[in-house]
């Protein structure tokens, strides 16, 4: 029976680097997103042990055609790398319609899709969020990023606790300020919309963004090379010092 990885927001940057970490290490994948030639792409480059499904997660009927491209496989690894930043800018001119959209999609996508997929997670199965670390701090013009990704570290605290005694488990990780298409838009943001927008200029300019596959050796490792206890326990994030030499192979990780 194949065993099965699903990451979400796979066409390109941390979902597509862990996608090709995950299949170098022997997984099959389910590449899931909304761009389906990035999808076919890697597909095609990984030969086959991608397979592409163009979706939309805020869908209520992904969860669905998910369970149905899985087929008979067993499924052991989820991971909820979708989000969204947009809509950024001061939350008084927000409208609700946006922040409904970018809810969906940065919180209830990871819930339904969990809920959806319970009965396919095997035991010993884990489920992990993709956190940031704006969901422990506030960033005028980024307040629903900020919002959803808060509510989704309770939501991955929350899960952790209710699905342990079906031992499936749940961990949450911050894989830094990462050199994707994402950071291209959020550099590309006006001052009057995002009032730090020059800190993540800079960072860039100075090459201080962690590459999408250093983010994905990274969160591989949480995935495989850790105890249920220690990817349960709490946050982790890339840039904790004594964390780098478990996953970096600059430090025999």
């Amino acid at each position: 029976m194949t065993k099965w990885s699903i990451i979400t927001g796979a066409g390109t940057g941390i979902g597509r680097a862990l996608a090709l970490e995950l299949v170098a290490q022997g997984w099959r994948v389910l590449a899931v997103g909304r761009r389906e030639a990035l999808l076919q792409e890697l597909a095609e480059q990984t030969s086959g042990a991608v397979k592409a499904l163009a979706a939309d997660v805020a869908d209520p009927s992904t969860g669905a055609r998910i369970e149905q491209a899985l087929g008979e496989g067993s499924l052991e690894l989820l991971v909820h790398n979708a989000a969204v930043l947009e809509p950024s800018g001061p939350l008084e001119a927000i409208s609700r319609e946006a922040f409904r959209e970018h809810v969906a999609i940065n919180l209830e996508a990871p819930l339904f899709l969990t809920q959806a997929l319970l009965p396919r997670l095997v035991p010993e199965s884990r489920v992990l969020h993709i956190s940031s670390g704006a969901a422990h701090r506030n960033l005028p013009g980024w307040g629903p990023y900020c919002t959803s990704k808060a509510a989704l570290y309770q939501l991955y605290r929350c899960l952790r606790e209710e699905l342990a005694p079906r031992r499936v488990h749940v961990g949450s990780a911050r894989p830094g300020v990462v050199d994707t298409p994402m950071q291209e838009h959020i550099r590309g943001l006006s001052e009057e919309r995002f009032p730090d927008v020059n800190m993540f200029r800079q960072l860039k300019a100075e090459g201080q963004l962690t590459s999408s596959e250093d983010a994905a050796r990274f969160l591989s490792w949480l995935l495989l090379k850790t105890d249920p206890e220690y990817f349960t326990e709490r946050e982790y994030d890339i840039r904790e010092p004594e964390l780098r030499p478990l996953w970096s192979p600059e430090s025999g990780g």
